[in-house]
């Protein structure tokens, strides 16, 4: 397959030898770490920080969550970014926060020269992903300052693609200025993209404009590695291309993207960031293989307001494939769910987006990809009844065959999952649908 790359050098670099160049930039960034952030003076002391080659990670400590939390708490008047803020304020241009839906926002800080690392390997992410510079895109994230904000404006503004900020907008003005502005490409969250789907055909009619829409991104949850999810939202908005995309606003908020031949997300900014794969519970090294599932952790080495070494990122992949008709020679991985989001019904740990997948699967026809898990309350994670669990018929189901497709759907999944689950069928439009995230997860009240 003939493509372009947006770093030719790195991106069709062999795996090997793009950690070995790595490996040299993690151990100049080392050099003055513990000096300039807090935080790594505290987790790294004045251990040996110099590394011969790649494997030489494995003997630092991994950054968790809780770390970067602990820092952010340490802010002060010279420090607003905390203790692992490492540039002066004077350097720092932007601050960038987590969306929040699962607890404290958390704050990052770049100085330009960080700004510039992201751009650049934001636009290398969505290049990868379809965007080209003849693109008019319609950016549907609606809160500036969050990870998929500002931030992947400037990398569509750096492809030179055509950008229409159009998140924020009632969901019927989006659908009706894509027409008239003759979006050719889209960046929403996976759930806002399924949502889309539902009255794209009708706005279009409307304004009677037709639908110049090719290239769909989405991101920002799991979902893109069902099949029926991306028939509905091929189907649903005719498109010819559509990629996944992931990041993350601790290390760079787009960092994965899909080449068209899809089956899962291309690393993008090897340029700037390292990645190992660990298994979840030893926090063992794992290789890079097909059919490998672990942890991701990251390794900043051109950061420097808020630098992260090993940083766990609780996201836990498949890895899909380790080369690519594309060229690509970094690692394909889909997101098959998190460490936060891990639920345990009695003995059996189950990701939510488990469960939703397998109905899914299943009954692909009869029930729609509009899910909703319920908790009692927000930090539940044990049940030790049936998980509650909320499944949108199709219009294709009649009401009076409601009660045995939920008893069936709930076999199917004690029969895969080992778990109970408790299904509530609902009428097609049922769940809520949001504008920018639709959670899988919900708290009652």
């Amino acid at each position: 397959m003939a493509e372009e790359y947006w770093n030719a050098s790195l991106e069709t670099l062999p795996w090997a030898e793009v950690e070995n160049w790595q490996a040299g930039r993690i151990a100049a960034m080392l050099s003055g770490l513990p000096a300039r952030s807090s935080l790594y003076g505290r987790l790294l002391g004045h251990q040996e920080l110099s590394l011969t080659g790649f494997a030489d990670l494995a003997r630092l400590p991994f950054t968790m969550k809780d770390d970067v939390r602990w820092a952010q708490d340490q802010a002060d008047d010279l420090r607003p970014f905390g203790a692992n803020q490492g540039a002066p304020l004077a350097d720092i241009v932007q601050a960038v926060s987590s969306s929040g839906t699962t607890g404290k926002p958390m704050y990052y800080a770049l100085t330009g020269a960080d700004l510039e690392v992201w751009t650049d390997a934001i636009a290398n992410a969505f290049f990868t992903a379809g965007v080209r510079k003849t693109d008019v895109i319609a950016h549907l994230v609606g809160l500036p300052m969050v990870a998929g904000g500002m931030p992947y404006a400037d990398g569509f503004r750096r492809i030179g693609a055509t950008l229409c900020w159009l998140g924020g907008f009632p969901t019927e003005r989006i659908l009706r200025e894509m027409r008239r502005l003759r979006a050719s490409a889209l960046l929403a969250t996976t759930s806002f993209g399924l949502h889309l789907t539902e009255t794209w055909d009708a706005i279009g009619r409307e304004t009677g404009v037709a639908s110049s829409l090719r290239t769909v991104c989405l991101g920002g949850e799991p979902g893109l590695n069902e099949a029926s999810i991306r028939e509905r939202i091929t189907d649903g908005l005719g498109i010819t291309r559509l990629s996944e995309v992931m990041g993350l606003g601790d290390v760079v908020s787009c960092l994965w993207g899909e080449c068209a031949a899809g089956n899962g997300m291309h690393f993008n900014a090897q340029k700037y960031v390292a990645i190992e794969l660990i298994d979840p519970e030893t926090g063992a090294i794992l290789p890079w293989r097909e059919g490998a599932t672990g942890e991701i952790v990251y390794t900043t080495f051109e950061r420097e307001a808020t630098p992260l070494v090993r940083y766990r990122s609780r996201d836990h992949a498949l890895v899909t494939a380790t080369s690519c008709s594309c060229g690509r020679t970094s690692p394909r991985i889909r997101c098959i769910g998190r460490t936060d989001d891990m639920l345990i019904y009695k003995a059996m740990n189950v990701f939510p987006t488990a469960i939703r997948d397998l109905i899914l699967q299943r009954f692909a026809g009869k029930v729609s990809p509009m899910l909703r898990i319920w908790k009692d309350r927000a930090d539940q994670v044990r049940f030790d009844e049936a998980i509650p669990v909320d499944v949108e018929a199709t219009a294709e189901v009649a009401p009076s065959a409601y009660p045995a497709l939920a008893e069936e759907i709930g076999q199917f999944i004690r029969s895969q999952l080992q778990v109970r689950i408790a299904v509530n069928l609902l009428a097609p439009g049922s769940v809520p649908r949001g504008v920018y995230k639709t959670p899988l997860v919900v708290v009652r009240g």
